[in-house]
C-alpha cells in the first residue's frame, strides 16, 4: 500500500487512512509498532475505546478490507482481501473524478 498507492498517487490527491482494529490492551502501541515495522507514512487511525465503529460502518469482517471513497464522499470500491489490479483501477478511476464544487457559505 505504501509504495504502490500512497507514494505513487498522493500528489494526485489520494489520501490513505489505515484503521487499526487490534483488540489488544493497547491498540495505539500496536498501531505504532505496525507503522514503524512497515515504514508507513500515511495516517493510521485507531479506536481508543475499541468499539469498532469504523469496522461496523464499513462492514469490515475480515482483513485486509480495502475501501476507495470518491471525491464526493461515496464509496467507489469495497473488497475484503487484496486484489492489486482491481484496487489500482478503482483508485485511478476515483482520482479522475472532478472535485465537487464548493458551496459558498453565508457570512
Amino acid at each position: 500500500m505504501e509504495k504502490e498507492f500512497w507514494r505513487a498517487y498522493r500528489s494526485k490527491g489520494l489520501v490513505v487512512v489505515g484503521v487499526a482494529l487490534w483488540a489488544e490492551s493497547d491498540p495505539l502501541k500496536m498501531a505504532k509498532m505496525f507503522a514503524q515495522r512497515h515504514k508507513l507514512t500515511y495516517t493510521i487511525a485507531y479506536d481508543p475505546k475499541q468499539e469498532s465503529k469504523v469496522a461496523e460502518a464499513y462492514h469490515v469482517e475480515g482483513l485486509p478490507t480495502n475501501i476507495v471513497i470518491g471525491r464526493d464522499g461515496k464509496i467507489r470500491y469495497w473488497r475484503q482481501g487484496f486484489d492489486f489490479k482491481s484496487l489500482k483501477e478503482a483508485v485511478e478511476a476515483a482520482l479522475k473524478e472532478p472535485a465537487p464544487k464548493r458551496k459558498k457559505t453565508k457570512k
